[in-house]
């Protein structure tokens, strides 16, 4: 069973190992210690939400909510980023999982919008969940009246 939990400190057991897989992975490379702090602080002050899918208490898989504020809109937005399920566990609805947890995490936050550019490979997944293709970037709208996304789409996500 997955379970989705937030994690409030990038200093939670498994977090950064996995983290630190994803990043070598996509080659961006391990962070140092400053990029670290700056992380950790991020996440104190709530810029940024990382959201971790557990299964049998090891994290198996991450996704990160960057939240910012629309002038425009007068409203705020999150920026979902950073989508990464261990490839062990791939296949059996991680992603599906944290992709629901993360537009949750939004919608509590008072979000009107949710946008992405890291759904490359997994399409069908945000297609399920309601978004939609943008100019460059995946989005979803959020209904504040009403629940939240998990109780009004999961009809329609299938976790495989």
């Amino acid at each position: 069973m997955i379970e989705i939990c937030r994690a409030t400190s990038i200093k939670n057991p498994g977090f950064i190992q996995l983290l630190s897989q994803f990043l070598v992975q996509s080659g961006a490379g391990l962070p140092d210690a400053a990029a670290l702090d700056i992380m950790e602080n991020a996440v104190r002050m709530d810029r940024i939400r990382y959201y971790m899918a557990l299964e049998e208490g090891r994290v198996v898989g991450v996704v990160s909510l960057t939240m910012g504020f629309s002038t425009f809109h007068m409203k705020p937005y999150a920026m979902l980023s950073d989508l990464y399920v261990h490839p062990g566990h791939r296949g059996r609805g991680v992603a599906a999982a944290l992709l629901l947890g993360s537009m949750d995490g939004a919608h509590e936050a008072g979000c009107y919008r949710m946008v992405t550019e890291s759904y490359k490979g997994m399409e069908g997944i945000f297609d399920r969940a309601g978004w939609r293709d943008g100019a460059s970037v995946m989005q979803f709208t959020i209904h504040l009246d009403e629940a939240p996304p998990s109780l009004t789409i999961t009809g329609s996500i299938v976790f495989d």
